[in-house]
């Protein structure tokens, strides 16, 4: 609604009819939509594009208003007056999910609220006839301190802590009242020179008077255990109007609940002198009025945190007015939400103990705003009494309407659409009403999604999964397992993941007009979706991550390496068919070892994505690219794949790992490279898609028991490999190798064969030699290898036994000969 106003040009929301509000607000929303939709498509995100469920659709504003009507008939809403955060910019109550802080620099004042000739004697009287000494100034004060001046023509009462010791301190003929253990702060330099008259607790100065320093009542001394003795005077300013404690503690005391402020935040005629003017606009005339009448103590600025509108940014209050609530003890709902929590597997752990502590300390849920965009709460006020009354069957009836004609219909039409035969007001009879004009809190539309959208078309209730930022757990977490215990008597998720934010590269909130704002589309344009995707699984998405074009750029050439990667494989599978696929037992001993490594590693990755630790997935895979297919696997078979003859049973077991390798870490990649992946599956020759026509087609493979041995074979050839590769003296096949091993390692490599370690290793000889030892490689030595260079092959060996290809080897030799022939 603030974002339509603001195309609109318009900025007072009273200035246009609602139902042409809400069309414009309707056109606005649905731009938006699409052009999240359209970010979102690009991204690669996988969702029913074309039917998303919005609150704005009939169906789902019906089934906001049945929720309403099912938490009205467990008698779990009520409206009433309290004091509620409150915006004066938009002009509604707000709840604390609504709320952000930030800092702000406010009047810091220490004020003396007097005590009249009667009401001294009184105070005197509590202090123990002991201690209180005399002479005893005639004038003695309260002193308070507060940073919302604008608050005291509200104050009624003074709330002290019950079991603190407060002091009677004497300077110049005046005496204060203050808690002892803040006295030395709060008197400052002039604290070594008083007088300690008294001392008594707070318990036994409860429900003594003294006199508002400019309003014409008296402020009742009482009782609060959340008086703090940490900052302060230990006597705490009481509006119950413009507190959520204050008003508890009103309510307790039986005092009056004072609201000299209306909606935009102007004082009412009650705010006495202050009376048209904005409260804060008001601070500096009452501390200078303060100062003027002598109460003023002490006064300076004062920067703390303090809550803002989340939508508007300004500064917010709390204001004393009738709102709808939902009952956060009423039927145990507070307690059995917490219970339900435990069902929930929390990712990290410890949002578990954060929502509880949410549901644990959250005041009433205050559901009406006093807005025009939303769903309408389907309430009525009596014309005979007043009485406000949210009933069940008008819920259903107004639901029921606007399922078939949309939630407009509640300002178009006439109140009587919306009554059943004979509906009268159960306070006094009455049958004529009007309709209230409130919303219901986004929080709450949001927090029934599960209603809404679960339990049809296939989609199971609860849901499986829910993924937002970690301010949820005050906003949607919180709301939609609060809503859904009232409602079903259970969590509407059976996990959930929270997320941190994005900053700038040096940790800072982005901002345009900061200029280090780099958005998602920006790195999509430049690098592509992948590169984005691939950056996401790089961080811990779980806390804040730090983002930005050289922190993507560094992702980029992680990515064209498993690029790479892929198009090796599709290179080499070029004239691959399902016939000539070998067997797994028929497999040589390096295809079927790595078959093997494969499968344990995908099912790793897969646990990993199963459990939401997509850091770790990308270190798996970046880790499976680079140290064993790259510098080590694919680079061994590259003999193998370049000189064997192509219908060879050496070639075609190469292949037939690849084909299964391939297969593997294209559906394994396909979750974070998702165009990428599929991309190379739709390279791939029409004949090996004839199962899967997408690579998200393919069946995920049952996980395999791991094989440790299998495991510590490859790493020891992996290790083999590294020394061969890291040589100064002869790299690759122009060296030949010998290797001492003993136990484990040396049966290992033993049984696995010379040959096949020769290749692994890429040399163009090797001798294994068995040592004692404890199961350990214990030397690889290398040197020139025998031979010659051939041609074809690169390997060191006898050439010129075939007149006709004197520089190739015999095995080349031969192969040349065969191709040869079928030409």
């Amino acid at each position: 609604e603030l974002e339509t106003l603001k195309h609109l040009g318009i900025k007072d929301f009273h200035a246009i009819d609602p139902l042409e509000l809400r069309a414009r607000c309707r056109e606005r929303a649905i731009h938006w939509l699409d052009t999240q939709r359209t970010t979102r498509m690009r991204m690669g995100t996988f969702a029913d594009f074309e039917h998303p469920y919005r609150t704005i659709d009939p169906q789902f504003e019906a089934t906001i208003v049945e929720a309403l009507a099912d938490l009205a008939e467990k008698d779990q809403l009520y409206k009433g007056l309290r004091s509620t955060l409150w915006c004066i910019h938009d002009e509604t109550a707000l709840a604390e999910a609504e709320i952000e802080y930030a800092d702000n620099v406010s009047p810091s004042v220490y004020v003396r609220f007097s005590a009249s000739d009667a009401q001294r004697d009184a105070l005197l009287a509590k202090f123990d006839p002991h201690v209180v000494e005399a002479p005893v100034p005639k004038k003695i004060s309260v002193l308070i301190w507060t940073t919302t001046p604008w608050t005291l023509p509200a104050n009624v009462a003074i709330a002290l802590k019950p079991e603190a010791l407060y002091g009677l301190y004497e300077y110049k003929h005046e005496a204060f009242i203050v808690a002892e253990a803040l006295a030395p702060k709060v008197l400052g330099q002039h604290f070594g020179e008083m007088r300690k008259l008294g001392s008594g607790s707070g318990a036994q100065l409860e429900g003594l008077d003294v006199t508002h320093p400019f309003m014409k009542r008296d402020s009742r001394i009482v009782l609060a255990d959340y008086v703090d003795l940490e900052t302060g005077t230990g006597a705490v300013h009481t509006a119950p109007g413009h507190g959520a404690d204050d008003f508890e503690t009103g309510m307790k005391y039986n005092l009056p609940i004072l609201n000299p402020v209306d909606a935009r935040g102007i004082f009412t005629t009650e705010a006495g002198p202050y009376a048209g003017l904005h409260i804060f606009k008001a601070n500096p005339q009452i501390v200078e009025d303060l100062r003027e009448s002598g109460a003023l103590y002490g006064a300076a600025d004062y920067t703390h945190s303090y809550p803002h509108c989340w939508r508007c940014h300004n500064p917010v209050i709390f204001r004393a007015t009738s709102q709808w609530f939902i009952a956060m003890d009423q039927n145990r709902l507070r307690a059995r939400t917490i219970e339900a929590i435990k069902s929930v597997t929390w990712t990290p752990e410890w949002g578990e103990h954060r929502i509880t502590q949410m549901l644990e300390n959250h005041p009433e849920w205050c559901i009406s705003r006093q807005r025009t965009w939303g769903t309408p709460i389907p309430a009525l006020t009596c014309r005979g009494c007043g009485e406000s009354v949210l009933s069940p069957e008008v819920a259903r009836l107004a639901a029921s309407r606007f399922r078939e004609f949309g939630a407009d219909v509640w300002w178009s039409d006439p109140v009587e659409r919306f009554l059943p035969d004979g509906f009268a007001c159960v306070k006094c009879g009455a049958t004529e009403f009007e309709k209230e004009n409130n919303i219901v809190d986004i929080w709450f539309e949001s927090g029934v999604t599960h209603l809404a959208v679960l339990g049809k078309d296939g989609l199971p209730w609860p849901a499986d999964l829910v993924l937002e930022g970690g301010d949820q757990y005050r906003g949607w977490f919180r709301s939609s397992i609060v809503s859904a215990v009232a409602i079903k008597g259970s969590a509407p998720y059976k996990h959930v993941v929270k997320n941190g934010w994005v900053n700038d590269p040096t940790g800072r909130p982005m901002s345009k007009s900061l200029g280090n704002f780099f958005s998602a589309n920006d790195a999509m344009a430049q690098f592509g979706a992948d590169v984005l995707r691939l950056w996401c699984a790089s961080v811990e998405f779980i806390d804040d991550v730090r983002f930005g074009k050289p922190l993507v750029e560094n992702i980029s050439g992680v990515y064209r390496n498993i690029r790479n990667r892929a198009r090796f494989m599709l290179s080499n599978l070029d004239d691959f068919t399902p016939q000539a696929v070998v067997p797994a037992a028929e497999l040589l001993p390096l295809d079927r070892l790595a078959c093997a490594v494969t499968d344990d590693w995908a099912a790793r990755v897969e646990s990993q994505y199963h459990a939401f630790d997509l850091h770790a997935a990308y270190l798996s895979i970046i880790a499976f690219d680079g140290e064993d297919l790259s510098s080590f696997y694919l680079d061994a078979l590259k003999d193998r794949l370049y000189s064997s003859a192509p219908d060879s049973h050496r070639r075609r077991s190469a292949q037939s790992a690849i084909w299964h390798i391939f297969k593997q870490f294209m559906r394994i990649l396909a979750p974070l490279l998702s165009f990428t992946a599929e991309e190379a599956w739709q390279s791939l020759p029409d004949v090996l898609r004839a199962d899967a026509e997408s690579v998200f087609d393919l069946e995920v493979l049952n996980a395999p028991v791991r094989n440790e041995q299998s495991q510590k074979g490859w790493e020891l050839l992996k290790e083999l490999r590294a020394v061969v590769a890291a040589s100064a003296t002869a790299r690759d096949f122009e060296a030949q190798a010998t290797i001492e091993a003993s136990g484990s390692a040396y049966r290992f490599l033993e049984q696995f064969g010379e040959e096949h370690v020769r290749e692994a290793l890429v040399v163009s000889a090797m001798q294994l030699l068995e040592v004692e030892g404890d199961g350990a490689v214990k030397s690889v030595e290398l040197r020139s290898a025998d031979g010659q260079k051939c041609q074809r092959c690169w390997k060191y060996l006898a050439l010129g036994d075939d007149p006709a290809h004197p520089t190739i080897c015999a095995p080349c030799a031969a192969i040349v000969r065969q191709l040869d022939a079928s030409f």
